[in-house]
């Protein structure tokens, strides 16, 4: 019995050429059987329902998905999205997407055979115009598991190297702080400043290791943000990089409303604003200026830094909240850091369902900006 997307009864028996019939029929069913021939063999699973979430159609990768009877594509018993793929997750996608008339796309799992799948899902509502045979809704499934399973082990190793290092590296720190507090000869202090200083580099690499990973977990579980105060939050971060800034004789401003308060994770927050100050006296001349302001924008609260630093050539704006990326990597691990900053800077926008964003040019400075929900976002929404 040859399979067939569109027809749910048995295949009809080919009419024979009528000169009667129009040239643009056969169009139609080449056309039609094309369609069908792709959607059978395209490796994502799809699904077609009606307004009432009744499955109409799925094709064979769909049903391989869900452990849909194939014997369904030939009959017309009725069955629901919720039976096919007993998920409220997928059907409460499913109607807000045909409530709202757009497209929604998200990730979710489906469990088969005691295992979760990962699955990007679209629901994609059809135009009023195109819902020809009662459907009204076309669901894709395209699999992540294979990516996932790897994001878990690269997030496992991350951390077990992470955590395996802090104890020998604070063995190292603490000797060599130890020593350095007694009477040595030029030579072996020397030495010793150079074990202590790397000591601290690595100790810094760890540790923001080990915060990337744990916000890449508490994304996952979506904490809600408490109304905190903005201002105090920046002063926080200021008072932390006092000493660095006046070390080099850059001076700092802050400019906040008293009375400005946002649905944040403080802690979280602080950190970014650490970070991003940071990168500011790092890459800004002695004796410059780094402004920090906080302020509300349609309902947001948008945080920037500017610098009056080299700058970022643009080539490198679009990878510069990456992981372990770094503008100019001739600088000394020490100046520059591991590329990690604003790795995390961009996270915790996310974890605040905000975004992280750089505006530079090569020798006019650099800002940047995060900007999040003023009430913050509930996690789950589509």
């Amino acid at each position: 019995m040859k399979k067939s997307f569109f027809f749910f009864g048995k295949p009809k028996k080919p009419a024979e050429a009528d000169p009667a019939v129009p040239s643009g029929a056969g169009e139609e069913e080449t056309a039609r059987r094309r369609l069908d021939f792709v959607l059978n063999t395209i490796h994502e699973g799809v699904l077609a329902v009606d307004s009432g979430l009744t499955l109409l159609a799925a094709n064979p990768r769909a049903r391989d998905i869900f452990g849909i009877d194939r014997s369904f594509c030939f009959d017309r018993s009725a069955l629901s999205l919720l039976e096919a793929a007993r998920s409220t997750e997928l059907e409460k996608l499913a109607l807000l997407a045909l409530s709202q008339g757009a497209a929604l796309t998200t990730e979710m799992g489906f469990y088969a055979a005691g295992e979760e799948r990962r699955f990007a899902v679209s629901a994609s509502p059809l135009p009023e115009a195109e819902q020809g045979g009662g459907w009204a809704m076309v669901l894709v499934f395209s699999e992540r598991t294979h990516l996932r399973k790897l994001e878990r082990v690269r997030k496992d190793f991350a951390a077990n190297v992470s955590h395996e290092l802090k104890t020998p590296i604070q063995v190292v720190k603490g000797f060599a702080e130890t020593l350095l507090d007694n009477p040595l000869e030029e030579p072996v202090r020397q030495g010793l400043e150079i074990i202590l200083k790397n000591a601290l580099v690595m100790e810094n690499l760890t540790g923001d290791l080990l915060c990337l990973l744990s916000l890449e977990e508490d994304r996952s579980r979506s904490v809600e943000p408490q109304e905190t105060p903005v201002r105090p939050l920046l002063e926080e971060a200021r008072s932390a990089l006092e000493v660095s800034a006046r070390n080099k004789g850059i001076t700092l401003f802050l400019t906040c409303a008293p009375d400005l308060s946002a649905a944040l994770h403080g802690r979280l927050m602080v950190r970014g604003m650490i970070n991003l100050l940071d990168n500011a006296i790092k890459y800004s001349p002695a004796g410059s200026r780094v402004w920090a302001e906080a302020k509300e924008d349609a309902g947001r609260l948008v945080i920037t830094v500017r610098d009056q630093g080299a700058g970022i050539p643009a080539k490198d704006l679009p990878r510069i909240f990456e992981r372990f990326y770094r503008v100019d990597s001739g600088r000394p691990r020490d100046q520059g850091g591991a590329g990690l900053g604003l790795a995390i800077v961009r996270h915790i926008a996310r974890v605040h369902h905000g975004a992280a964003t750089a505006e530079s040019h090569a020798g006019e400075g650099s800002i940047f900006t995060i900007t999040v929900p003023l009430r913050g976002q509930r996690a789950g929404a589509f």
